[in-house]
């Protein structure tokens, strides 16, 4: 599968915002620009200086959204999420200030 075809996938933040998640690393909406396409900066960006950032656009078949441009290189490990049984993905990071 090209990087045009990977499908963009989502995992909401703490606040319920959508969070875009590619090869474990996370990425906020930025920007909306033309023809429907999202750019979505590294959610480590304010805190670490990371710099990596990736564009998303509508698929070709309407349903999601498809990668579209991978840009930078990450400066940092990324987060650690569990997958849950019901098929929601939580940050580790927050289940251990959350019973702490």
């Amino acid at each position: 599968m090209g990087l045009d075809e990977a499908p963009a996938v989502y995992v909401p933040s703490r606040t319920g915002k959508a969070l875009l998640l590619h090869e474990g690393y996370t990425f906020y909406l930025k920007n909306l620009q033309s023809y429907g396409r999202k750019q979505w900066y590294c959610s480590s960006r304010d805190m670490a200086g990371c710099r990596a950032d990736v564009i998303t656009a509508p698929s070709k078949t309407g349903h999601g959204d498809i990668l579209f441009l991978v840009r930078g290189r990450h400066i940092h490990r990324p987060p650690s999420y569990y997958y849950t049984p019901d098929g929601k993905y939580v940050r580790r990071k927050d289940i251990y200030h959350r019973y702490r």
